[in-house]
């Protein structure tokens, strides 16, 4: 029997709060490692420090909840809990994605910009027309373009907040400002 499973089964058996406390914390440092490798090779750092902890801290908390006896169920309810901490930190993202940005916010952010020159009142008014399109037909077209144009996003820029390759982002906004051109067209 592994020094890991003799630690848990001995949580189990203890009831004073100092040992359990005790018995955690020397449970997790030696399951912090591996898990530590398992979470960051899953999500990219600063996200992966916080999911790593979360992790540790669902381990320590819900150690009486374990029902298994040999060290690997152990790894493997261990190993769920990471990877349930890390979906939900995808799904949390994937639901926190840009959401449509209210037109009079656009218009505050491009007089707010470091543009050479104001926009002309026909400028404005094809740019309102083409957003609306956007907006309408193509919404992640208009945010690719929208990073693209307006914040100055580079491909490599878009593609890293994106999650995408150098190229895909490349090939979609070329594909976007053709959309673009023939909506407004």
């Amino acid at each position: 029997m592994t020094d890991l499973i003799k630690l848990v089964r001995t949580y189990r058996v203890t009831s004073g709060l100092p040992e359990r406390l005790g018995l955690a914390e020397r449970i997790v440092l030696l399951i912090q490692r591996d898990l530590r490798f398992f979470v960051f090779g899953a999500v990219r750092p600063p996200t992966a420090e916080d999911i790593f902890q979360e992790v540790l801290k669902a381990v320590a908390v819900n150690l009486g909840k374990f029902k298994g006896d040999t060290a690997k169920e152990f790894w493997g309810w261990c190993y769920r809990i990471a990877r349930n901490k890390i979906n939900d930190e995808l799904a949390r993202k994937a639901a926190d994605r840009l959401q449509p940005m209210p037109e009079e916010e656009l218009w505050q952010l491009v007089e707010n910009s470091v543009a050479p020159s104001t926009l002309s009142a026909a400028d404005r008014i094809d740019l309102a027309h083409s957003l609306k399109l956007l907006a309408r037909f193509k919404p992640d077209c208009g945010e690719f373009l929208w990073q693209h144009y307006v914040f100055g996003l580079d491909y490599a820029e878009i593609a890293a907040q994106k999650e995408m390759s150098y190229d895909g982002v490349r090939m979609k906004i070329g594909r976007c400002l053709g959309e673009a051109q023939t909506l407004v067209a």
